[in-house]
């Protein structure tokens, strides 16, 4: 919560300097009291003490005006009070000793709860503020990502392009594998960017994009397994590696079990040093030739080329193993160096 300045409210800082003024206060209505007593007639002995306490609950809070109305219930009873300079009780001064009393502590009362309230209140506009701040920063973060996230469409249109150039029979396939594609990533970006997904643990938030790239590869035939240690990731980091787990699940689900053929594909997360992660994504399919594999960690192939660029915008490498099945290993900083 926001701290605010106190001397916005009670310009007497420190319980010490408080009191103090809560009894300079006391004796100076008693001083004023004693000058203008030739001045009043009989019967008003509270007169000057009351703007005291009202002044020092104002200034000093409300222990100092506590402070000073008891001395003042004091000063009044035992200098202005017949019989004078004694603290004689009878059911008069009891009457008027109890009015004071009631009056001060209402005033006390009331004081301190507006300067509550009040500051409650500034506590509240700044706490908007602060909140409009941070929405406005989110809506700048967000335009970025939306455009980042739009440039990485366009380049990766721009390579199936390329793709129905040289093959123009594939043109459907290539169109329903950007289709897919661009379906994911929207779904990666509505979790990630919904506000109490920053309250979701990094392992849930994989575990999640998973189970969207599973649906969407309609494979009920594969298995996945997902191991993930937590780490802190920014929020456009984070994006990258879920878009790099898709892909790679993606191309592991397609190629890696034909005519529907079971399997399994097992990710893992793991820190390997500080500020030092590794993503392992192997599935248990048919694997690939030597030449393949070389190719799969160049930019020829689409998907390939995809787990290149998300791997770069990480400042990861990629490595991928072919002869047992497909294995990719990717390793990258927590945090941007």
């Amino acid at each position: 919560m926001t701290t605010l300045p106190r001397a916005l409210f009670q310009p007497i800082r420190g319980k010490a300097t408080g009191y103090a003024v809560g009894i300079a206060l006391a004796v100076l209505a008693t001083l004023v009291r004693f000058a203008s007593d030739h001045l009043l007639p009989p019967g008003f002995p509270f007169l000057t003490f009351f703007p005291a306490v009202i002044l020092s609950t104002f200034l000093a809070g409300r222990g100092p005006g506590w402070l000073c109305a008891l001395l003042s219930l004091l000063a009044s009873w035992y200098f202005f009070i017949p019989p004078i300079n004694s603290f004689a009780l009878d059911a008069q001064v009891f009457t008027a000793l109890v009015f004071f009393s009631f009056v001060v502590i209402v005033d006390v009362l009331l004081i301190d709860g507006l300067l509550q309230r009040q500051r409650q209140l500034v506590e509240n506009q700044q706490q908007l503020a602060a909140m409009a701040d941070q929405q406005t920063l989110l809506f700048k973060e967000l335009q970025h990502r939306v455009a980042n996230n739009l440039a990485s469409i366009a380049s990766m249109l721009r390579l199936q392009r390329r793709q129905i150039e040289r093959d123009p029979a594939s043109a459907m396939a290539v169109i329903d594998s950007a289709d897919a594609r661009i379906e994911l990533m929207g779904r990666v970006h509505r979790q990630l960017y919904d506000p109490a997904a920053r309250e979701v643990a990094l392992p849930d938030q994989i575990g999640k994009v998973v189970e969207q790239a599973h649906a969407i590869s309609a494979a009920p035939h594969v298995t996945i397994r997902v191991n993930a240690v937590d780490a802190r990731l920014a929020v456009d980091r984070m994006m990258t590696l879920m878009l790099l787990i898709t892909e790679v699940l993606t191309n592991s689900i397609k190629h890696a079990f034909p005519d529907e053929r079971p399997g399994e594909v097992a990710l893992t997360l793991e820190r390997v040093a500080d500020n030092q992660l590794r993503l392992i994504i192997a599935d248990n399919g048919c694997g690939m030739t030597q030449a393949e594999a070389s190719s799969a960690v160049r930019p020829k192939g689409l998907g390939s080329a995809i787990i290149r660029g998300f791997a770069a915008q990480l400042s990861g490498t990629v490595k991928v193993d072919g002869s047992d099945g497909v294995t990719t290993v990717v390793e990258f900083p927590e945090a941007p160096i």
